[in-house]
Order: C-alpha cells, then structure tokens, then sequence
C-alpha cells in the first residue's frame, strides 16, 4: 500500500474490497470464466505463483497472466474517487488518483534533494525544511569553485582514459606496422624469386632457340653434304668415262704405232727394193710417189699421234686435278663428318642441358607452387593474427569483467551486512515496511519512492536478498550515481532477479556502462530490462550493445523516450543482427532522433535474426517510405510485433 489510509474505511462498498489483500483494489483486474472474480493484479500475480496458476477461491482452471483482463473503467472510477489521508502531512479528504500528484508535487512533507547533490550535497529531507537548508548549504555557497572543480576532475579523468587508450592504440599500431613490414619483406623475397623465375624462363627460351638454330645448320650441312656427295659420285662416272677413252686412245695409239712400225719396215724394204730396182725408172716413180704418199701419210699419223699425245697429257692433267679435287672434296668430307659428330656431341649436350633445364624448370615450377602455398599460407596466418588480436580484445573485456566480479565481490559483505548490523545503523521504516508488505519473490514496486544512497543498502538487502524478489521498479527515484554503482554491482551475485525497471531517473552513460558490465557475468538471471526516459546517448547504447554480444539470457530491453541517435541504432542493430540469438523484444519509440538513415540496418536486423519477435519505433523521424520498407521485413516473419 502507497503512504496514505483510507478516510472512513468502514464505508467502502464490499464491491469495492480485494478478497486477498482485504483493502480496496489496486490495478483491479477480473479472471476469465467460470471464475469472474475481481483482484488486485499484484494479488492476483503472487496468488498465482503460490497456486501453481489456478484460483485459490474456487481452483477450477488453470490461469495465466495473459488471461487477466482488466476491469470496467466505472469501478475504476469508483477506486479512483476514493478518499485517502496523507500519513507524511496529515491532509485528508484526497482523491486516491490525485495522491501521486500530491506525493510528488503538494506535500510539504515529501522527501526532497538538495539543489546543490549535483556537487556532491547529500543532503534529503522534508520539502518544507528546503529553504532552511539552502541557506546554509555550505556545497551551494562553494557552487561556482565546486563545479569548476568537478569538471576539471572530469576532464582529468577522461585526459587519463584518452592517454590510456592512446598507448594501447600506439602499441597495437606498432604491432600492426611490424607485422605489415614483415609480410612486406616476405612478399618483396617472393617477387625477387618470381623475377629470378621469369629471367631463367628468357635464357631457357633462348636456349631453346639456339638450339633450334644448330639444328637448322646442322640440317643444312646434311643437304650440302648430300650434294658434294652426289658431285662426287658425277665426277666418279665422268673420270670413269675419261678412264675407258683413254683406254680406247690408248689402244688406237698402239695399232697406228704398229702401223708406224710396219710402214717403217716396208719403207726399209722398199729402200731394199729401191737399190734393187734402181733399174726401172717406172717402178722407181711410182716407189717414188707411193713413198711421199706414205711419207704424208706418216706425217699425218705423226700429227694424229702428237695430237692424241698432247690430249692424253691434257687428260692425265686434268685428271690430276680431278684427283686432287676427290681429294679435298675427300677431306671437306671428312672435315665436315668430324663437324657433323661436333655438331652431334653439342646436340647431344644441348639436349642433356635442355633435360637438366627442364628438370630445374619443373623444380622452380614447384618452388613457386610452393612459395605461393606459402604465401597463401602467409596470408592465412595474417588473418589469424587478426582474428588473434579480436580474441585478445576479447579476453581483455573479459578481464574486465572479472574485476568488476571482483568489485562485485568486495561489494558482497557490505551488501550483507544486514545480518550483523548494529541497531544503531540508518534505518527507513516506512520503507521497510512498503517492502515487506510484498510476497516473497514476488514484485516490489518502489515507483516514486525518493530512495537515497542510504535507502539503497535497504533495497538491495530487502529485495533481492531477503524476499528475492522476481521483479523490481524504481521508477522516479532520481538515484545517484552511488545508488546505481551499488544496485548494478549487487546484480552480479544475485540469483533470482528477472525484470529490472528503472525509467525516469535520469541515469548517465557511465552508470549504462557499470549496468552492461554487471550483465556480462554468465550468472546474471536478469530477463527483461526497461531504461525509458533516462536520457541515454549514443554512448550509453553502445555499452548495452556490447553487453548483448555475450549475454545470452536478457530476452526484453526497454530503451523508448530517450537521446539516441541514428549512429548507435546502426551499431545496435548489426550486434543483434551478427553476434546475439537469444534478444526477443527491443522498444525504441519516442526516440526523436532516429531517422531513414537506420532503416536499412534495421532491416537487415529484422530479417537476418531469428530469435526477435517485438520491435517497437513509433513516434520517431521515419518517413512513410522507411515505414514502408520496415514492414516489408517482417513479410516471412510469423507472429512478428512491428509497431511504427
């Protein structure tokens, strides 16, 4: 029950009555047929839980949350007029509906900030005690020297964090140049091995053609060969033939000399006879006449004879010269046998030089395979660098998370001091009282509240220790930046949390950023987390986004009404697209800087993940055309929940 009481409660209608909580209806909510009662639906909820979801007035069917239908505006109406008394200022004669407004704006009791807690004034106390205190803040007269203060300790403090991360990106940077000079120097050995390749390919190509030019010579010294020996076999015949005539002269030029001899031995005789027949001057004449006849034709056998003579001696020259010709050709011959056996060692020793060639080509050949399967292999190595120096990025924001385990644990025995506290410790009674009003592992709702740093250690013990609560909202409490260190640090040992609602409470990135660390520990039960209107910037999201990549058990994350731009949806939605299976309902409307520039990264998102049923974006900067292209999306999506 809220911090008021009913004015004449014996009055109220029995209608109006919860059968469980016996104290008129809260959020009254009616059950389904056969059983149409009326309760609270806190009441209603834990009975359920209590009752394994059946009725404990008349246990006839088994109920669900999704089967409780609210009731009828009238009766709420009728609650809402209800008259309630203040318990902090005593008014009386308030309307049940107005005592938000009057709780949070009119009563002079309620629990206020100092204006001056954004300097680090812990002051809280009764509104109407805020003007005696700002006179004496001491943390409001110091304001201009306190803020400057705080801002250059701020401004320390991110200097140290650029300079930080400045090394760590010198050092990667270097590590990154080194290995790049190293593949560079690989790479320049590979292309000087690769030149080296092409130049033996010239000089074997050369050889080669070479070796194809001898082949041609000694081609053509064959063809020559070949004629000077069909010349040969031609002056073979031809001195064969001048052999066989000089033979026939021969015998020509005995049988005239045995003619010479006869004619010889007849003019001996006729000279005998001569001397013999000196008598007869008729037989004398005609001796006489027959003998210049003879001796004419002694003459001519004599002429015939030089002649032949001198045609023999011209034929013995000329065949002399044909001899020595035989000869040299004879020895050109033999010259060009011992050029043609040359010819064929080089030949021989070119083709082994070819073969060795060949070999060797077929060495490099598969030297360069190699080289390039090493190269390729280089490659690969590169890529497992890369992929090395992620899991080292990884394991650096697991590091971190173990320490803010660590904190976590040094967080825990303060945490459960409760049990060995002094009774004279900080003590909020109505608060406590509020908290054990409620069920165990049940909701604890502390909406508007005002909880201080103090209140918190009450919350974190009362809640999720003692009645392990299931769900908590701290709706309007506007807690520090110590409150939620605290809180978010307690959720890394807690065990029974499921749904964590702080909206409207004004929250910075860092404290998003102490949140998503909290969340990265693999016990966290935490299902559903709703941040609406805490103002969270890009900054903010990226931190939950990086949290999504290794937190597999928040399936609902309520971010609507905040200051989030199209550069963080971007990145949020390639994690849930890429690295996160288990997230099933996102809420962004009443972002007003999300425009058409994240449509087609949402898109993306929507089509590619298969575990994400609900997405909310109303009331944002998207055009008719983004809209349209969006529900295009969800085409072959069954039971998807796209509101635009």
């Amino acid at each position: 029950m809220d911090n008021y009481e009913y004015m004449n409660i014996s009055a109220i209608s029995d209608a109006l009555i919860c059968e469980i909580c016996r104290n008129p209806f809260i959020n009254p909510v009616i059950l389904p047929y056969p059983c149409e009662r009326t309760y609270c639906l806190n009441c209603i909820q834990s009975n359920l839980e209590k009752h394994s979801n059946n009725c404990m007035q008349c246990d006839k069917k088994s109920l669900s949350n999704t089967e409780l239908k609210n009731e009828s505006p009238i009766l709420r109406k009728m609650l809402d007029n209800l008259l309630v008394r203040c318990r902090s200022c005593a008014q009386i004669n308030i309307q049940r509906s107005n005592f938000s407004k009057h709780i949070q704006q009119m009563c002079p009791k309620r629990i206020v900030s100092c204006s001056a807690n954004d300097i680090q004034c812990s002051w809280k106390g009764h509104f109407d005690q805020l003007n005696q205190h700002f006179n004496v803040c001491p943390y409001e007269k110091l304001r201009t020297p306190l803020t400057k203060l705080i801002n250059d300790v701020q401004r320390l403090d991110q200097l140290d964090q650029l300079q930080t991360n400045f090394q760590n990106l010198k050092i990667k940077f270097q590590q990154q140049q080194n290995q790049i000079e190293q593949i560079e120097n690989e790479n320049k050995i590979l292309n000087e091995q690769i030149n080296e390749m092409k130049k033996f390919e010239i000089e074997h190509k050369n050889l080669n053609e070479k070796n194809n030019e001898q082949i041609n010579d000694i081609n053509q010294l064959k063809n020559k060969n070949q004629t000077i020996q069909d010349q040969c076999d031609q002056y073979k015949t031809t001195i064969n033939d001048l052999i066989i005539e000089l033979k026939t002269l021969s015998i020509s030029l005995q049988q005239a000399n045995i003619s010479i001899e006869k004619f010889e031995k007849e003019n001996k005789l006729l000279q005998e006879d001569s001397n013999q027949l000196n008598f007869s001057q008729i037989n004398y004449k005609t001796l006489d006449e027959l003998y210049q006849q003879q001796q004419i034709q002694i003459d001519s056998f004599n002429k015939e004879n030089q002649y032949l003579q001198e045609e023999l001696l011209y034929y013995k020259q000329e065949l002399e010269q044909l001899n020595q010709h035989f000869k040299q050709i004879q020895t050109e011959n033999q010259q060009f046998h011992q050029r043609y056996v040359l010819y064929n060692r080089e030949n021989n020793t070119l083709n082994e030089q070819n073969q060795q060639l060949n070999q060797q080509l077929i060495i490099y050949k598969k030297n360069l395979q190699q080289l390039n399967q090493d190269f390729k292999q280089m490659q690969i190595d590169n890529q497992q660098l890369k992929e090395q120096s992620v899991r080292y990025k990884i394991e650096i924001d697991e590091l971190t998370i173990k320490n803010k385990r660590l904190e976590a644990k040094l967080y825990k025995p303060i945490i459960q001091s409760h049990k060995i506290a002094d009774k004279s410790n900080y003590q909020n009674t109505g608060l406590e009282e509020l908290i054990n009003r409620c069920q165990t592992s049940s909701i604890v709702n502390l909406n508007g509240q005002k909880i201080n740093d103090h209140d918190i250690d009450i919350v974190i013990n009362t809640t999720l220790f003692n009645k392990q609560c299931q769900s908590l909202i701290l709706w309007n409490n506007c807690l520090t930046s110590y409150s939620i260190s605290k809180l978010f640090s307690s959720l890394s040992i807690n065990t029974t949390l499921k749904k964590l609602s702080i909206s409207k409470n004004h929250l910075s990135d860092i404290a998003i950023k102490s949140l998503s660390e909290s969340l990265l520990f693999k016990n966290s039960t935490l299902k559903e987390l709703v941040l609406s209107s805490n103002e969270i910037t890009d900054e903010g999201l990226i931190y939950l986004s990086d949290m999504l990549k290794i937190n597999e058990t928040l399936i609902v994350l309520g971010l609507q009404d905040n200051k989030i731009t199209d550069k963080a949806i971007q990145y949020l939605s390639q994690v849930i697209q890429f690295n996160n299976k288990t997230i099933e309902e996102i809420s962004l409307y009443s972002n007003k800087l999300i425009t058409d520039i994240s449509i087609d990264y949402i898109f993306n998102m929507i089509t590619n993940n298969q575990s994400l049923k609900t997405f909310w974006i109303w009331d944002c900067q998207l055009s008719e055309q983004g809209k349209c292209k969006l529900q295009q999306s969800i085409q072959s999506k069954i039971d998807f929940d796209l509101r635009l």
